[in-house]
C-alpha cells in the first residue's frame, strides 16, 4: 500500500469514466492532488468560508458592500468550479456526494444571483410588482442558507480529496460528520443567541431551551430508528447508538416541559454531559481512537457543566442584555468538540498512523481548526452589530459588555433585524436606509408576561 493508503496505481489525467477496478477500497487514486485541485479547494474555501458568509451579513444589515462582495464572491466560485473540471493527476469515483451535491451548490448560487438582478432591478408594475414581496423574502432566506451549504459541499470535499466514507467505512464516517456537524452548528446558534437573539427569544415567550429539547427530542427519535439495520443482527453498536437515541428524546421530553413559559432549564446541559460520558466508555477498533475520543467526552462535558453554571449562577434576570466572558464557554466548547468529533473516525486516524503524526499533534490542529470557527462566527456577528449600532457593538461599549439601556424596546427590536423577517424591500444601494425604516413595536405586554432575559 503506498503512502496515501489507497492501494491505486493511476496515471491517468482527470475522467469521469473510469476503470471501477480503481475505486475497489479509496474513492480517490493515488497520484498527487496537484496544484490546480489545490487552487480549486482554495477558491471554494475563500468563496463560501469567507466572502459568501461576509456578503450575507451585509446584507442583513443593508450595507452598500452587500452586492459587490456577492459579485466578487460569485466570480470566484466560477473560477474554481472550472478549475475542478481542468485539473490532472488523482482522480475521484465519479458517484461521490461532492459532485452530486455541487449540483445544489450551483443552482442555489444562480438562484440567489438571479433573485439579486431582479430585485435590483425594481421591477414593480403589475405580477411582476405583486410576487416582489415573496421574491425578496426568498432571495433574504436562500442568501442565508448558501454558507451553509457551502460549508456541506467543504466538508464533502475534504472527503472526497482523500478518498474516505467509502465502502464499509461509509456508515460510521457520516456518523461522525454529522454529529461533529450538528455540535458546531449548535455552539454557533448559541453564540448566535447570546449576542443577538436574547429579546426575539423575549417577545415570542420562549426560552433557548425550549427549542433546544425540541430539537433533542427530534434527532432521538431518528437516532432510535435509523441506526440499526432492521432484519440484521443486533451489535454492540446498534446497542450502543440506539441506547442514544432513547435517552435523547426521553430527555428531550422532560426539557420540552420544564422550559415551558420562557423558564430556564439545564436539561439539555445535563444530556450533553451524559453523551459525553457514553462517547467515553464507547468501544473503539482503532489505535490512538481511544484518545481523541476521550478529549472529545472532556470538551462535551465542558460545554454542559459550563452551561449549567451560566443557567444557575451566571445569568441574571434583571440584566437582559448583559454578556459575561463566562458566557462564551458553552458555544466554544461546543464547537471544539464537534471538530475532534468530525475528526476521529476510524480512516482519519489509520492515515495518522501511515504518516507517523502522533494523535496529540493532530488533536491541536483540530483544536485550532475549532478556534478559527469560532473566531470567524464572532466576527460576522459583531461586524452586523457595528453596522447597525446594535447595543452589543462596540460603539456602544468599548469594554465588550453590554449596559444595559433604558429603552428596552429599542433593543428588542434591534435584534429582530438580525433574526426576524423583514417584510420591507431591502434597498442595499443606500446603506443608511435601514435607520430610517426600522420600525420600533411596543413589546411592553409581553415583557410583562415572560422572563425579560430568556438570554444564553
Amino acid at each position: 500500500m503506498d503512502e496515501h493508503g489507497h492501494g491505486h496505481d493511476s496515471g491517468m489525467g482527470h475522467s469521469h469514466n473510469l476503470d471501477p477496478a480503481l475505486f475497489e477500497s479509496s474513492a480517490a487514486t493515488n497520484e498527487p492532488i496537484g496544484l490546480i485541485m489545490t487552487l480549486h479547494i482554495c477558491f471554494m474555501v475563500l468563496a463560501f468560508g469567507i466572502l459568501y458568509p461576509l456578503g450575507m451579513v451585509l446584507g442583513l444589515a443593508r450595507n452598500k458592500w452587500h452586492v459587490p462582495v456577492q459579485i466578487l464572491a460569485s466570480a470566484v466560485f466560477v473560477v474554481g468550479y472550472f478549475l475542478a473540471h481542468a485539473h490532472n493527476g488523482r482522480n475521484y469515483e465519479p458517484h461521490i456526494a461532492h459532485r452530486w451535491f455541487a449540483n445544489i451548490v450551483i443552482w442555489s448560487v444562480i438562484g440567489q444571483f438571479g433573485l439579486g438582478v431582479y430585485l435590483k432591478l425594481h421591477l414593480e408594475k403589475g405580477m411582476l410588482g405583486k410576487i416582489r414581496p415573496l421574491l425578496t423574502r426568498v432571495h433574504k432566506y436562500l442568501g442565508a442558507s448558501i454558507p451553509v451549504i457551502g460549508y456541506v459541499q467543504i466538508v464533502l470535499g475534504v472527503i472526497a480529496s482523500l478518498g474516505f466514507c467509502y465502502g464499509d467505512h461509509q456508515g460510521q464516517c457520516l456518523a461522525h460528520f454529522i454529529m461533529g456537524s450538528s455540535f458546531v452548528a449548535y455552539g454557533i446558534v448559541m453564540l448566535l443567541m447570546l449576542r443577538v437573539g436574547g429579546p426575539l427569544l423575549i417577545r415570542n415567550g420562549k426560552s433557548q431551551e425550549w427549542y433546544d429539547s425540541w430539537v433533542i427530542m427530534a434527532w432521538g427519535i431518528v437516532n432510535t430508528f435509523t441506526e440499526h439495520r432492521w432484519g440484521h443482527d443486533w451489535n454492540h453498536g446498534d446497542y450502543q447508538h440506539t441506547s442514544m437515541g432513547v435517552i435523547w428524546w426521553a430527555a428531550g421530553i422532560l426539557g420540552i416541559v420544564l422550559s415551558r413559559n420562557g423558564k430556564r432549564s439545564v436539561i439539555p446541559s445535563i444530556l450533553i454531559i451524559l453523551t459525553a460520558a457514553a462517547f467515553q466508555g464507547h468501544a473503539q477498533h482503532v489505535a490512538n481512537s481511544g484518545t481523541i475520543h476521550s478529549y472529545f467526552g472532556y470538551m462535551l462535558a465542558a460545554g454542559g457543566l459550563s452551561r449549567i453554571i451560566e443557567i444557575c449562577f451566571v445569568w441574571k434576570q434583571d440584566e437582559p442584555t448583559k454578556v459575561d466572558p463566562w458566557q462564551y464557554l458553552p458555544p466554544l466548547t461546543l464547537v471544539l468538540a464537534g471538530l475532534l468529533f468530525m475528526g476521529s473516525t476510524e480512516e482519519q486516524l489509520g492515515y495518522l498512523s501511515l504518516l507517523d503524526i502522533d494523535v496529540m499533534s493532530y488533536i491541536n490542529i483540530l483544536l485550532s481548526f475549532g478556534f478559527i470557527v469560532f473566531v470567524v462566527a464572532f466576527s460576522l456577528i459583531y461586524l452586523w452589530e457595528s453596522l447597525t449600532n446594535y447595543p452589543n457593538s462596540p460603539q456602544t461599549n468599548r469594554g465588550g459588555y453590554t449596559e444595559v439601556v433604558n429603552d428596552r424596546e429599542t433593543v428588542l427590536d434591534a435584534s429582530s433585524a438580525f433574526l426576524e423577517d423583514d417584510d420591507e424591500e431591502d434597498d442595499f444601494g443606500n446603506d443608511d436606509s435601514h435607520h430610517e425604516s426600522m420600525e420600533l413595536k411596543n413589546t411592553s405586554s409581553r415583557l410583562n408576561s415572560v422572563p425579560r432575559n430568556a438570554i444564553m
